[in-house]
């Protein structure tokens, strides 16, 4: 089962469909076909033809599987001095509609018993020889070769579309954690001195260590540094641009965090030239502001 899902996959992939059409057959034969469609008979062009089936060129379009009765009737090649063409040999067989064209339809010849396999083979061989193809001309194999080039042209790019794929969701993860990390320090850090008891403010290596633990998940997460500070006043400083209008009465507690992201999969880059196969290395910053009570 598995072997056979992957040949479906291989073969749609490579664009290969499998030839229908095992028995020798002539392109352009000296035949027309005729067929009944409610109104007068009107010979059709057929291509194809073979002692199993051919291709007429028709713009009806029947249901697959639909049983028709032809009559086909060749033609010889040199025309009379009145320009009319008269019949070299004719027979009359059953087909089956296989398939649908863009200017016709493909037909699968239908034998009752052998005699009617037989009388078709002597009409075949009364037509005039042409040169036979095979179930696998030439342009089959120009179509394989150009479908494998086409196939080895977009590996790469799916390759390069997959990988950054996987790389711009690390980066997006890599954001909220470091993200939801700052809130956590800040949130504990607003909760110290403001808690029942009064304890003592938290340190900074205590909100380091809550940030840490949040982050645990990242690669590179020894690369993680916290800063954080307190502005208890109506100015902006350098802990914060941002000032607390009721100050001192209220402090505004910030917890910067910084993580410098690196993708799963680098690829090459060429950074003085600003191109990357991929999201380069960068760094990741979120800075927290919590009011607590002085």
């Amino acid at each position: 089962m598995l072997r056979s899902a992957v040949g479906k996959v291989k073969g749609w992939l490579l664009q290969e469909d499998e030839e229908p059409r095992r028995a020798l057959r002539i392109a352009q034969p000296e035949i027309v076909v005729y067929y009944w469609d409610g109104s007068a008979p009107e010979g059709r062009r057929i291509h194809d033809l073979s002692e199993t089936g051919a291709y007429i060129c028709t713009p009806e379009r029947w249901y697959l599987g639909t049983i028709v009765r032809l009559i086909l009737q060749g033609y010889a090649a040199a025309m009379p001095n009145d320009g009319a063409a008269a019949p070299r040999a004719s027979t009359c067989v059953r087909a089956r509609v296989v398939r649908h064209g863009s200017d016709g339809v493909a037909v699968e010849f239908v034998f009752r018993n052998d005699e009617e396999e037989k009388r078709f083979r002597s009409f075949m061989a009364a037509i005039p020889s042409a040169p036979a193809e095979s179930a696998q001309p030439e342009t089959a194999s120009h179509r394989k070769g150009q479908a494998l080039v086409e196939f080895a042209l977009i590996v790469p790019l799916v390759f390069l579309l997959a990988v950054n794929a996987m790389n711009l969701g690390g980066f997006v993860f890599a954001w909220i954690t470091v993200a939801n990390a700052a809130r956590s320090g800040a949130q504990y850090m607003t909760m110290s001195s403001s808690s029942p008891g009064g304890p003592a403010p938290a340190t900074l290596a205590q909100v380091t260590m809550i940030v840490t633990n949040d982050v645990s998940s990242l690669m590179n997460r020894s690369s993680v540094a916290v800063a954080m500070c307190t502005n208890n006043t109506a100015a902006a400083n350098g802990c914060t641009a941002l000032f607390d209008p009721e100050a001192p009465a209220y402090t505004l507690a910030t917890v910067d965090v910084t993580y410098t992201y690196k993708p799963f999969i680098p690829l090459f880059s060429f950074p003085k030239l600003g191109i990357s196969a991929t999201l380069p290395s960068g760094t990741i910053h979120r800075k927290v502001v919590m009011r607590m009570l002085q």
